[in-house]
């Protein structure tokens, strides 16, 4: 029986439970338990000693209070035993409890430049980020700016530094370009270059105009990471995290698997207006 919750269907870890060919016990660890263990956060089973860091949490550590609160939810599902490890039965419980996507955000696409990697690996990768949470991350509409010459010279190189506050210079210019985006999507910019040379994207805005800029070499995730730098805010802290396992981390990172959010980070990303409930 295959799994089928946008949120787990995806990792091959929990693919294996449900086949049977692993359990999930005491003393694992890894992104697989991290999923399980934010699941767990969102049905309201409290997990202090699992989150209490800032950068990586839930921790993915499937240690005392993983087990207990697992045994938790055991308990309230019938047909379960409280066993506190995750088997198929119990797998397909939590599966079964998330069965839809339950947010969503609108990525409208302006392109200046043409990007290193098939656009569908771009939007894809960033739908991979978004979806293990439960949000959708939509394409809404793509645009390939056709600019007269002078703007082509103006903007082959973004000379402006990215900053949060972005009312006025060539990153506010750049967000006026192409079709107008609705209030409470997003859009995002392919561009060729910023100034600063070792930046890959900049998630800084006009505050009626939300929107973020990467570059046309940027790394896999790097999408996500500004997409998230616009849903999370300025007010947000910290803005950069110290784990690369962490979308937020301040270097752009070329991981296999999807970077993974905190818990704050999600409360905060599922209240903005800009993140649809659906």
């Amino acid at each position: 029986m295959a799994l089928t919750s946008p949120r787990f269907r995806n990792e091959s870890a929990l693919r294996g439970v449900d086949a049977g060919h692993a359990i999930l016990r005491f003393g694992a660890h890894g992104r697989h338990v991290h999923l399980l263990q934010i699941a767990l956060v969102d049905l309201g089973f409290s997990m202090p000693v699992s989150t209490l860091s800032r950068d990586y949490s839930p921790d993915g550590v499937y240690g005392r209070e993983t087990r207990d609160v697992v045994k938790a939810f055991q308990r309230s599902t019938p047909g379960l035993s409280d066993d506190g490890e995750v088997g198929p039965l119990t797998m397909r419980a939590l599966d079964a409890r998330f069965p839809k996507l339950t947010h969503r955000v609108n990525l409208h696409f302006r392109s200046l430049a043409l990007s290193d990697v098939p656009f569908n690996r771009i939007m894809g990768n960033c739908e991979r980020v978004y979806t293990q949470y439960g949000i959708e991350a939509r394409f809404a509409s793509g645009e390939s700016l056709g600019l007269s010459a002078a703007d082509q010279r103006r903007f082959s190189v973004i000379r402006q530094n990215c900053d949060w506050a972005m009312e006025s210079g060539e990153f506010a210019d750049l967000h006026r370009l192409g079709t107008r985006v609705p209030a409470n999507d997003v859009a995002v910019y392919i561009v060729n270059l910023f100034q600063e040379t070792t930046v890959g994207g900049c998630g800084g805005h006009a505050a009626i105009r939300p929107a973020c800029a990467v570059t046309h070499d940027c790394g896999p995730w790097d999408v996500a990471h500004e997409l998230a730098h616009v849903l999370l805010t300025s007010s947000f802290t910290p803005e950069h995290t110290i784990s690369p396992r962490n979308l937020m981390f301040s270097t752009s990172s070329t991981a296999p698997e999807p970077p993974a959010f905190t818990e704050k980070q999600l409360k905060r990303i599922r209240e903005s207006p800009l993140c649809r409930t659906i």
